[in-house]
């Protein structure tokens, strides 16, 4: 018994993906300890967001650190 209500469904919607161009499968340090050295292509941690818009995340097995804009242009 719950005395509380669920909570509503919200729909998601695909806003932007990591364009093919960022995408090199390979095997790094971060995937032989986090995907028991399967190769990926990418990671995508850590969203935020400036004052201006635009979205920021990491990319944690390539170090690397992505820019998207409120379009989705990466």
């Amino acid at each position: 018994m719950s005395f509380f209500a669920p909570p509503p469904r919200i729909e998601t919607t695909l806003f932007s993906r990591l364009p093919d161009r960022f995408r090199h499968l390979r095997r790094t340090a971060w995937s032989d300890a986090n995907r028991a050295g399967k190769p990926v292509d990418s990671f995508l941690e850590g969203p935020v967001f400036d004052r201006n818009g635009l979205l920021y995340v990491t990319d944690i097995p390539f170090g690397r650190i992505f820019r998207v804009s409120p379009g989705g242009e990466w």
